[in-house]
């Protein structure tokens, strides 16, 4: 989500949508990492870029697929500003084991949820990572 990162991992990759994704829980695992869980009952926020497959091999390099840290999920979002439903792709981590981030990462986390522009709870229960694991 931070657009200095995406900048320069993804040159010219374009930032689309606000989505939700219905039934995935953001959780920070062992590594100290942001990933998904399965949650029936939750609904993680985020955005949606335009990536070329340049752009794809830059992140699966930096997320660490070849090493087995995350892998690609084929996924259906919604999009905040419209309900419309989307195809997607997202990184899920290999570790669901619920962590502690370290302070700068959660910072990361934190400014790039503010500057895409996700709502204000949403950034509040990202803070709340800082603390430790977030309960269930």
């Amino acid at each position: 989500m931070h657009l200095e990162q995406m900048a320069r991992r993804c040159p010219g990759a374009r930032l689309l949508h606000l989505v939700a994704k219905r039934g995935w829980r953001f959780i920070i695992n062992e590594r100290g990492y942001v990933t998904a869980v399965d949650d029936p009952s939750a609904r993680t926020l985020g955005c949606l870029w335009e990536l070329s497959e340049e752009h794809w091999e830059a992140l699966d390099r930096y997320e660490g697929v070849s090493a087995g840290f995350y892998y690609r999920v084929n996924c259906q979002v919604i999009r905040l500003d419209s309900g419309d439903s989307l195809d997607a792709i997202a990184y899920r981590a290999s570790s669901e084991i619920p962590g502690t981030p370290t302070i700068e990462y959660a910072d990361t986390v934190f400014d790039g949820a503010r500057q895409i522009g996700l709502p204000e709870e949403y950034l509040l229960a990202i803070e709340a990572w800082r603390n430790g694991p977030l309960p269930s």
